[in-house]
């Protein structure tokens, strides 16, 4: 198969999103990536194409978060 391969910070910037959005869907299995070593997370163009998908007409959308994928620091108890 072949197939290119982009990172986080690519598909982050094509769909106008934060990398920790990408990566939380991942996390969740909304968007299928690979890991290459130990670290590196590559996202195929197609994987990224299928989870782009078209609105169909009368379909009822969700509004969007503005928040959505902005990473908050958890509180550190003492």
């Amino acid at each position: 198969m072949d197939d290119t391969y982009l990172k986080v910070s690519e598909v982050a910037k094509r769909l106008q999103v934060t990398r920790q959005a990408i990566y939380n869907w991942i996390a969740e299995g909304r968007l299928k990536a690979v890991k290459i070593g130990g670290k590196s997370v590559r996202i195929t163009l197609s994987s990224l194409n299928e989870f782009i998908q078209p609105v169909m007409p009368g379909e009822r959308i969700e509004e969007e978060d503005e928040d959505a994928g902005q990473w908050e620091p958890a509180l550190i108890a003492a």
